[in-house]
């Protein structure tokens, strides 16, 4: 399955959760399942805007880094999106985000 198709059913929460255990990293599902009830989200859904924010507001280096890590890595669908996971984590407890009610932007002030 592709990267978009897996996204994009992660409305579904049995999917969701079956894309993310795929991903190989147990501890990656502990901190998005932690993230997703402080967003008062599912895990689909913190994971979908994740995978958001970092298309929106990425810097060319976070891009830079992305390329790298797909390059090299045997499954490329899962490493672009545990890659793209683990910034949006970073980027969400490195800076204390505070929920918005209704939306992805996890805080960033970048609606969608």
């Amino acid at each position: 399955m592709q990267l978009g198709q897996i996204i994009r059913n992660f409305s579904e929460q049995a999917v969701a959760a079956d894309a993310l255990l795929g991903c190989g990293d147990l501890v990656l599902l502990a901190r998005i399942g932690a993230a997703a009830e402080r967003f008062d989200e599912t895990l689909g859904e913190y994971a979908a805007g994740a995978v958001r924010r970092f298309a929106n507001l990425a810097s060319s280096e976070d891009w830079l880094a992305l390329m790298n890590t797909v390059e090299r890595a045997g499954d490329p669908g899962f490493r672009c999106l545990t890659h793209m996971l683990h910034w949006s984590l970073m980027r969400d407890e490195a800076q204390g985000v505070v929920p918005h009610v209704g939306c992805s932007c996890a805080g960033s002030g970048s609606c969608t």
